[in-house]
């Protein structure tokens, strides 16, 4: 039986460890009652709700977020009338920046507060922006199920690029990032692939042309650009989602069987031109002996490096059966 090893990421480095270390980095926080208007929102958070602190019920129509600014302005005007009566309940957390704060997160019931009239709001002060400010909101924003598909693929994205920002190992698989985020290895995948993937499929989740993660990284993963190109002209179009899948369908021809001939000796596993369905095995397969079975990085994009570790798979799965048996 082989012995797992600890892959990719140092030891005390998950999620919940790096939003401790991120707090830490801050420095201890106490709680205050703060002016609003010397608070102002992150404006690189990626759960933006786009209303203007000056004016939150100020939007315009014409505008093509219009729809969703609005569904978050109505959720916001009914948390204010709760503010009206019984204040914050659960202070925001903010980092001193400049002569004010800026948030860490708590936007909404910020907004609220400013609808509901109020002057002052309560809050935890941390005294310098935390280290892994990414990392925070990302887990903040994991509790809300009002994000949308693009904040969410946004926030993931985010987190990621702090952690490399800090001389931290490079993200290179969605084994490592289910690790770092605390997401499932088969929502990792789709998130690793879309960060790794086209841009066309982002800037399609960036205007809403596209709703979903997983019909998202279907699309991304499609290694034939004219079929990518004709999904994304029919989610752009306002195409189901069915609709969108069959235009990604391949028809395969599937070979013959025949009893002629000298008796099989060993078994043919197939070919395929989508290099990410290959990356999925092995990673799936691999888990933690990653690093043992194939030795190096690999260049998902490129044909020979892939091959040569899928031969690396194959050689290093024979070689566990044998000493197991």
């Amino acid at each position: 039986m082989v012995k797992k090893k600890t892959f990719g990421l140092p030891a005390g480095l998950p999620l919940a460890d790096i939003v401790k270390e991120g707090e830490a980095e801050a420095g201890s926080f106490v709680m205050e009652i703060l002016p609003i208007a010397r608070i102002e929102p992150d404006p690189d958070n990626p759960r933006r709700l786009g209303l203007n602190p000056a004016n939150p019920r100020e939007l315009d129509a014409a505008d093509p977020l219009y729809p969703r600014k609005k569904t978050a302005l109505d959720g916001i005007e009914e948390l204010a009338i709760n503010i009206a009566r019984f204040k914050v309940q659960q202070p925001i957390k903010v980092y001193r920046h400049d002569k004010g704060y800026r948030i860490v997160f708590g936007e909404r019931r910020y907004l609220a507060s400013i609808l509901a009239g109020e002057k002052t709001i309560p809050a935890w002060v941390l005294p310098e922006r935390p280290k892994f400010l990414r990392t925070l909101q990302f887990s903040e924003n994991e509790h809300h199920d009002k994000l949308d598909a693009w904040e969410r693929l946004e926030s993931v994205r985010s987190v990621v690029d702090e952690f490399e920002s800090y001389g931290e190992e490079e993200i290179r698989s969605a084994t490592t990032l289910a690790e770092l985020t605390g997401l499932k290895l088969s929502m990792a995948n789709n998130y690793f692939d879309l960060i790794q993937g086209p841009d066309e499929v982002r800037e399609a989740l960036q205007s809403r042309a596209i709703t979903n993660i997983q019909l998202a990284a279907e699309i991304a993963r499609e290694p034939d650009s004219a079929k990518r190109r004709a999904a994304l002209e029919a989610a752009c179009s306002g195409g189901t989602s069915d609709r969108i899948r069959t235009v990604l369908k391949k028809a395969v021809a599937m070979p013959r069987s025949s009893s002629r001939g000298r008796p099989a000796k060993n078994v043919t596993l197939g070919k395929t031109a989508n290099l990410v369905i290959v990356r999925r095995i092995v990673e799936a397969v691999l888990g933690d002996a990653y690093q043992e079975a194939l030795g190096g990085e690999v260049h998902w994009n490129d044909f020979n490096s892939v091959t040569d570790a899928w031969k690396k798979l194959l050689a290093y799965l024979e070689s566990v059966e044998g000493s197991a048996n």
